[in-house]
């Protein structure tokens, strides 16, 4: 053997008796770390099963009551004496164009027989504009936007050769009807006066 070879395996041998490699036949388990089990939280009864939940369809709402004729007719009364007792109606010196109560009560209503006895009870009071003119002039309002808004109304006015304006509407009170009215000066649009009445 030549003097590089055993100095080669004098290395190796020396090499190999530094690894200290643990014997697997040996009777010496090898060492482990205990591991420490995790806490683990109680175990909670399952909860009890809820009943089904059985959706009940919803009341029907409850029918408006019908407008009585008499009733209707006792707030134009009531309603017109409260303007002809006010001290308003005594500087009302020009003609007056009264507009149709709007029916905003959600019932049929006829409001046209309204603002005809509201008229009749008034007219001793105020000097009301009509006339086939007026009316042509009302039918083209609500042929062009519908039902005539104040604007339109405030124009119609002046073209009828008005003065003020009295309107009024119909509304639902609880278990009856609030009618509500204003007297309206054209020239400036001050409310000269406005009032309301409820009744079943």
């Amino acid at each position: 053997m030549t003097p590089f070879r055993i100095a080669t395996l004098a290395s190796a041998a020396l090499a190999l008796s530094a690894c200290t490699l643990p014997n697997p036949y040996s009777s010496q388990p090898a060492p482990v770390t205990p591991v420490t089990p995790e806490p683990q939280p109680p175990m909670l009864p399952a909860p009890a099963p809820q009943p089904p939940v059985i959706e009940l369809p919803e009341a029907p709402p409850a029918p408006l009551p019908e407008a009585n004729n008499a009733s209707m007719e006792r707030l134009a009364d009531s309603l017109a004496a409260r303007l002809a007792a006010s001290a308003v109606i005594n500087e009302v010196s020009g003609p007056v164009l009264l507009d149709d109560i709007r029916n905003q009560a959600g019932s049929p209503v006829d409001t046209r027989g309204l603002t005809e006895r509201l008229q009749a009870r008034l007219s001793g009071s105020l000097n009301f504009v009509s006339g086939p003119e007026v009316n042509s002039l009302r039918q083209q309002l609500a042929f062009q936007s519908g039902r005539a808004d104040m604007a339109s109304l405030v124009r119609l006015g002046k073209q009828s050769g008005a003065d003020y304006l009295l309107s009024g509407s119909l509304h639902r009170a609880g278990g009856g009807f609030s009618l509500r009215a204003q007297l309206m000066e054209l020239a400036s649009g001050e409310v000269l006066w406005s009032d309301s009445v409820s009744g079943r």
